[in-house]
């Protein structure tokens, strides 16, 4: 690895006046273009290399954005981090990703080793387990800027880049609706989950504008044991069990649509024939699934590029005023293969 001081071996210099001529600023001493020229051709003939790091180092500076997930293997992370990271990396800064696994105490360790281990910015993947508001407020006094990627915050004056779930649900059941179906079953998230709860008031917005009342008995909420597919599979079981008429399943997610698919086919019924599905998130497995899946999509990525991008804003020490704090990324359905108008079912 050619270090500064080969550089100035060969271009017959010190050490010191090869630093000064790559790393010149408007305090920097004069240096004749001579001697400039000399050092240049040696860095250029070596293939120097500066270290980013140490730069940063000196400059107190670490050019580094943490990334903290709520969880890495979820796919809904994977793709705001791709969309973050492709911005982090324009701008010459460098990602840092840390994988909360939904534990707050993991989030209170990682953000008081930023505070002693200085970072740029945070980017926060959350989810309402690994959210802590409390944590957030106070990080808002400190120095280091951060935006929330996915989960409302009660305080208007946290940066966020959350999803239109309100609408995204209304427009889901709607579909179902103007199929036709009235007896739709709705999987929720769990209770705790902002996002379920917005989902379940756009879905309820959607029957009571057709004069349909609110069936209970059609709900079913997924606990947090269990997350995944797993829970729309057990979810849709208990459902099934009640006994209740239903032809329609509004899923929490593509995830917990993926599950209760399962769990409708395992009891003897078709998709969509019997009961429609809709998920919710346009995973890119959703198009491949058997059936392609109809579902509610907004783009994963470009929630990671805006978050990223107002958070390099914060960065650079933007005038918050004017600026919009909230970003609601917006939705749209896609049909495909899992919903289709009720068929009338043989009377037993």
């Amino acid at each position: 690895m050619v270090t500064i001081k080969d550089v100035a071996k060969k271009a017959s210099v010190s050490p010191a006046t090869v630093s000064l001529v790559l790393n010149r600023t408007s305090h920097s001493p004069p240096i004749s273009e001579a001697t400039r020229a000399r050092v240049v051709e040696a860095a250029r003939e070596l293939d120097y290399q500066p270290n980013s790091f140490a730069q940063a180092l000196r400059k107190n500076k670490s050019s580094a954005i943490a990334i903290l997930a709520f969880d890495i293997i979820d796919p809904y992370c994977a793709h705001v981090m791709r969309g973050a990271e492709e911005v982090i990396n324009a701008n010459d800064y460098y990602p840092m990703l840390f994988d909360l696994q939904n534990d707050q105490q993991k989030m209170q360790r990682y953000i008081t080793l930023f505070e002693k281990r200085r970072v740029e910015g945070l980017l926060i993947l959350a989810s309402s387990l690994s959210l802590d508001h409390a944590l957030l407020f106070k990080q808002r006094g400190k120095e280091v800027p951060f935006v929330v990627i996915g989960r409302e915050v009660q305080d208007a004056s946290v940066p966020t880049i959350v999803t239109d779930n309100i609408g995204g649900a209304y427009t889901a059941t709607a579909h179902l609706l103007d199929l036709g179906h009235e007896k739709i079953g709705f999987i929720l998230g769990p209770s705790n989950y902002v996002d379920s709860q917005q989902r379940w008031e756009g879905g309820t917005r959607a029957l009571r504008d057709r004069g349909l009342a609110i069936d209970e008995g059609l709900t079913v909420e997924e606990t947090l044991d269990g997350w995944g597919p797993q829970a729309g599979y057990h979810s849709m079981k208990e459902l099934l069990a009640r006994g209740r008429e239903i032809t329609a399943v509004v899923a929490f997610d593509d995830i917990s649509a993926f599950g209760a698919i399962r769990a409708i086919t395992e009891a003897g019924f078709r998709v969509p024939d019997d009961i429609s599905v809709v998920g919710f998130d346009d995973l890119p497995a959703a198009a491949f699934y058997n059936p392609p899946l109809t579902t509610i999509h907004y783009s994963m990525v470009d929630m990671g590029r805006t978050g990223a991008e107002l958070l390099l804003e914060l960065i650079r020490g933007k005038d918050r005023e004017g600026m919009s704090l909230k970003t609601l990324a917006q939705s749209r359905l896609v049909v495909r293969k899992t919903t289709a108008p009720p068929c009338p079912r043989a009377s037993a």
